[in-house]
């Protein structure tokens, strides 16, 4: 992966992690969830096109290879957090569980299913699906389809009743792959090579760009702003931080930072549980020493499954034809 991009990951999932801190009455970043959730899904699709795109075109690319080596990537961190969310919960066995561990809670649009257990793997649902269309969708990208689901999107934004935003709009699997989707044609446009790098000045304007939309947050229609308020900043921000001309590229590029953006997909799916445990047992403390104390031990954990367990998963990987 792109140095800044892989860097990139552990911001935004820190802005996700900031949507799910709140504590002695200071309420959570709420902007950090949906553009840091809108980021991801974008970066898939572009990161995927990277790689995949070339043997598509070549006829070389192997769907079931690729399936392989995206659920060795994703379940074996899945079904560990969800144990550990059924351990700790003392939950029962119901069929959202089961769901869950199929990746398949994000088709049931009912709250109590698609944020059943460890409620944020309702993205890697999403992204299951994403994945299984990636090859499709990357054959048919073409203005006119970036057009029709740009209407569409505009469609079911504009009807969908507010008290049906999170089911609808948020968590399908349908309208999130419009994200993935938009990642792809933008990889494309970034390898055709069309537009000119930009200068380093941009990685500025672009973060200001960001900014922007998240002051906008409080303020925009509650339908518009799971996603489309952040397009206009996120999709600009990966296409130039791709280029990595600036001097934020050069500290994004950085050891550590590479070293945390490696971390990313562990503190997704750990922080929740991870906070929710150390918060009970705190004693009252400063805001920003009981945040310091959640992230410390989200990264320390996270760390460990990412030392035992997902990098022998990638050597497992390494092994599959890509």
């Amino acid at each position: 992966m792109i140095s800044t991009l892989q860097s990139l990951r552990f911001v935004f999932v820190m802005m996700i992690f900031m949507s799910h801190f709140s504590y002695g009455g200071l309420m959570p970043f709420d902007a950090g969830g949906d553009c840091g959730v809108a980021f991801f899904f974008l970066l898939s699709g572009f990161v995927l096109t990277l790689g995949y795109g070339p043997k598509i075109e070549q006829g070389t690319f192997d769907f079931g290879s690729f399936m392989r080596r995206r659920l060795l990537k994703v379940l074996p961190l899945h079904w560990l957090t969800l144990l550990a969310f059924l351990l700790l919960s003392h939950a029962a066995i119901g069929w959202p569980v089961v769901l869950n561990a199929l990746l398949l809670q994000s088709w049931v649009p009912l709250r109590e299913v698609y944020f059943s257990c460890n409620a944020v793997s309702w993205f890697l649902s999403c992204m299951l699906f994403c994945y299984m269309a990636f090859p499709w969708l990357y054959r048919h990208a073409s203005l006119t389809l970036l057009a029709l689901v740009l209407a569409l999107c505009t469609v079911a934004y504009a009807v969908v009743p507010y008290d049906r935003v999170t089911d609808v709009l948020y968590v399908s699997p349908i309208v999130r792959s419009a994200d993935f989707f938009m990642g792809i044609m933008l990889a494309r446009l970034f390898r055709s090579r069309r537009c000119p790098a930009p200068p380093p000045w941009a990685e500025l304007l672009v973060v200001a760009l960001l900014v922007a939309a998240i002051l906008a947050y409080p303020h925009a229609d509650a339908k518009w702003r799971n996603a489309p308020l952040f397009w206009v900043a996120l999709i600009p921000l990966i296409f130039v931080f791709a280029h990595e001309r600036g001097w934020l590229s050069r500290m994004l590029g950085s050891r550590p930072m590479q070293m945390l953006g490696a971390l990313s997909m562990p503190v997704f799916l750990l922080h929740p549980m991870v906070v929710s445990a150390v918060l009970r047992r705190l004693p009252t403390l400063h805001y920003t020493v009981a945040l310091a104390v959640c992230l410390a031990v989200v990264l320390t954990v996270s760390w460990g499954i990412d030392r035992f367990l997902l990098r022998h998963v990638d050597r497992l990987c390494s092994k599959q034809a890509i």
